[in-house]
């Protein structure tokens, strides 16, 4: 199967290359359809099975994912040895694909799949547990010393500590006694082999210790030396056991005694035999119920279905027989991006769905603005043939500058975001990949064949806007101050009740999200946490799933959950997932967002200004800020809560919103180059009425995918899609009635100060 890949891979990208620099008609074909069918190959091949190749994020299979960070100023080695430490410990929770890495210099991120809520507790223990282990020597007098020392008759002798020391002599009785151990350890936990559980003679679990050759050799000579004494087993300054040394011991220790549980023991060898040798600190959990994943996965391909499925049927009735080979075209790159995600081992999550559903909606967006082209010639006498090539040729320009600049937040969003966000960027990255191989060489080759077959004589398309003659310009006097007013309202809004509106990925805190099988009024549930000195906010029940959401303080998570089941048994509340963020992460991702926000924005205006003038780049650069704010403003105004899924949102309305604004641009320069003779104005006011009807063509279909996602795609989708849906429209608008208007005042103060320049100059 390797094999395979690598060769139709190779061949595609030699038939690539062939094809764009092939002259002759004929040729030109054969070797499209050869690249077509290797690269289809190659993504089908890439899928085969789909189970096993394509791996789901924790959003969608359940699981939990912790943030850990080792404390102090830890090495190299500590972070390698803490890496191997917490792999082997996860190991034995004998789940699947656990994903541990490293993340900076001091931290490390765990992904465990399949971890259920009730197994989290267990797995937060294992991870941050240093499990220090030392063997001691105990004073031969313990028992009358302590005695004496409780009195205030004596002291504690020097050299000499009280340890606590942990009796079980009866299952649910545990009675705590204290044991006096000397402070040097004769031995250390580094001689440690391995641990595992084992039985003692009638049947109760013990934990057994082998050590390595050089550990067995220095036990043994302890245990010689000390024949007759206790030697104390200390695990984290507590004693485990303390035995009576009856002869010399080369090979094993035992901890036994006491009523442990075969899963106590179980724990107990997982962490002597992997010691961390720094103290670790959970810093973030994030947990999500297998059974609200595989929910997730149901909303999402719902909404995906809907989403095609709406596309699929406008794009064939307004586009007839070029809307069928959009269709096609789509199939292609839904099944090109499968099986790079396949191919590279990326992981779907459900933000990635949502960067799916959106490819789906701006995977016409390059068609249109080919079929817009098309008609525009055939409109003025060109025959279909012609028409086509000439088609593709002119709209190459704004096909590749605004996919340019949807790319660019993506990557930034790879390399800043975290999780289920990087997932989205990496679907949306391969799905604009996939979306110009199947609209600049699929679509265009299957239009060579249909002409040379003879089956393409006539192209017939609807048209509903016929010649429009709008004056933006004039408009604009009204449509800026009113978004002007919007923005402030929107803004202030989101300044005044930040507070409130900040999620726990920037404030820090716990996000609870419950189902339930009978409802309690929202006062009732915050009256109870209320009166357990917990306030939680952003309280809410969701439209599906019988779910509540809300939030409250860093670590009462799941005091919070428990009061619940408490106070509202008949309720049946139950914990399907919680995301814990500490207030030093918190701060951070607040930053990160800021960041990548900012980011995304220059780089965009760079790219722009290296490809048009400065005026058009700021013109652009100030319409996509407009979006963006208006967007959140808009959120604030509806009381949503904002965490790093909204970023992404707002990242995705960066791209979307200049890819508006570049394909009118394109238009204006062009007819700039064409129609010098007239005013500046007349020319803003043509190219927009030229691309009016493709603006409104793929804002369309990326509305209905959005729709989609909004109203099928679950909880977390839907208010993604919603900051979508917003930036759309506001995109949709500041592309006509804002950048445009900004475009005509620049340059008239450009022209105002070239002819005071001119005077100056005369005088």
């Amino acid at each position: 199967m390797l094999f395979v890949s690598f060769s139709t891979a190779l061949f595609f990208l030699v038939t690539l290359i062939w094809y764009f620099t092939a002259s002759d008609d004929r040729t030109k074909r054969w070797v499209g359809l050869a690249c077509s069918i290797s690269i289809l190959c190659n993504a089908f091949f890439s899928l085969v099975p789909p189970a096993e190749k394509i791996k789901l994020g924790l959003d969608l299979k359940g699981g939990t994912a912790f943030l850990l960070e080792l404390q102090g100023e830890p090495s190299a080695r500590a972070l390698d040895q803490a890496i191997g430490v917490i792999r082997k410990r996860v190991d034995k929770f004998g789940l699947s694909e656990p994903i541990i890495q490293p993340i900076g210099k001091k931290r490390i991120s765990v992904q465990i799949p399949g971890l259920s809520e009730s197994e989290k507790v267990a797995a937060k223990e294992q991870l941050s547990k240093v499990a220090k282990l030392e063997f001691r020597l105990v004073h031969p007098d313990t028992d009358k010393l302590l005695a004496s020392i409780q009195s205030g008759q004596e002291k504690v002798p020097l050299g000499y500590e009280i340890l606590p020391f942990s009796l079980e002599e009866s299952r649910g009785n545990k009675q705590e006694a204290f044991i006096l151990v000397r402070k040097r350890e004769e031995m250390g936990g580094k001689y440690v082999r391995r641990a595992f559980r084992g039985f003692d003679e009638v049947g109760r679990p013990t934990v057994v210790i082998e050590f390595n050759e050089e550990g067995s050799k220095r036990f043994g000579e302890i245990t010689s030396h000390n024949i007759g004494k206790r030697l104390a087993i200390v695990l984290d300054g507590e004693v485990k056991s303390a035995p009576v040394i009856q002869t010399a011991i080369f090979k094993n220790a035992v901890i036994s005694g006491g009523n442990m549980t075969p899963k106590e023991a179980e724990d107990l060898a997982s962490v002597l035999e992997n010691p961390l040798e720094t103290p670790v600190k959970i810093l973030e959990e994030r947990g999500v119920d297998p059974s609200l994943g595989k929910d997730s996965i149901i909303s999402g391909v719902n909404a995906a279905l809907a989403a095609f499925g709406s596309v699929v049927l406008f794009m064939v009735f307004y586009y007839r027989t070029a809307g069928v080979v959009a269709v096609i075209a789509l199939l292609v790159n839904l099944l090109l991006l499968l099986g790079l995600l396949a191919q590279f081992h990326f992981t779907l999550t459900l933000p990635g769905i949502a960067g799916i559903i959106l490819t789906i909606g701006m995977a016409v967006d390059a068609n249109v603005l080919i079929y817009e082209r098309i008609r525009d010639e055939l409109e003025s006498g060109v025959n279909v043939k012609n028409a086509i090539f000439i088609g593709f040729n002119k709209a190459f320009s704004a096909i590749f500058d605004s996919n340019v600049s949807l790319i660019i937040p993506s990557i930034i969003l790879m390399e800043l975001g975290s999780g289920p966000l990087q997932g989205f960027a990496v679907t949306l990255v391969l799905g604009i990949v996939a979306n110009l191989f199947a609209a600049l060489v699929f679509s265009r080759n299957l239009f060579e064949w249909l002409l040379s077959w003879g089956m393409l004589r006539k192209l017939a398309m609807m048209k509903f806007l016929h010649k429009p003659n709008f004056d933006f310009i004039k408009l604009s006097w009204i449509t800026v101050p009113t978004a002007a007013i919007l923005l402030v309202v929107g803004m202030a809004t989101f300044f005044l009740r930040s507070g409130e509106l900040l999620g726990v990925d920037f404030s820090g805190g716990d996000s609870i999200t419950v189902t339930y099988k009978q409802g309690v009024p929202l006062a009732k549930v915050r009256q109870s946490l209320e009166e357990a000195k917990i306030h939680p906010s952003l309280l809410q029940y969701t439209r599906e799933n019988n779910q509540m959401i809300y939030q409250v303080r860093y670590g009462e998570g799941e005091k919070s959950v428990n009061i619940l089941r408490e106070k509202f048994p008949q309720a049946g509340f139950s914990l399907s997932r919680m995301d814990s963020v500490g207030p030093v992460v918190g701060d951070e991702l607040k930053n990160r967002a800021a960041l990548s926000l900012s980011l995304g924005l220059l780089a965009i205006l760079v790219y722009v200004s290296l490809r048009y003038e400065w005026s058009f780049a700021l013109a652009a650069g100030l319409g996509q800020l407009h979006d963006v704010l208006l967007a959140i403003g808009i959120m604030a105004l509806l009381g949503k809560e904002f965490d790093m899924y909204l970023i992404g949102a707002f990242l995705t309305i960066l791209g979307y919103s200049i890819n508006e604004k570049i394909v009118i641009s394109d238009r204006i320069r062009e007819t700039l180059k064409y129609k010098g003779n007239i005013s500046f104005k007349e020319i803003i006011n043509e190219g927009i009425n030229k691309t009016l009807a493709r603006t409104i063509m793929t804002g369309g279909t990326v509305v209905l995918a959005t729709v989609s996602m909004l109203i099928l795609g679950g909880y977390v989708i839907s208010v993604f899609a919603l900051a979508i849906l917003i930036g759309v429209l506001a995109g949709m608008f500041s592309s006509h009635l804002i950048s445009p208007a900004l475009l005509y005042w620049f340059h008239k103060i450009t022209e105002k100060r070239k002819k005071i320049s001119i005077q100056t100059q005369t005088v």
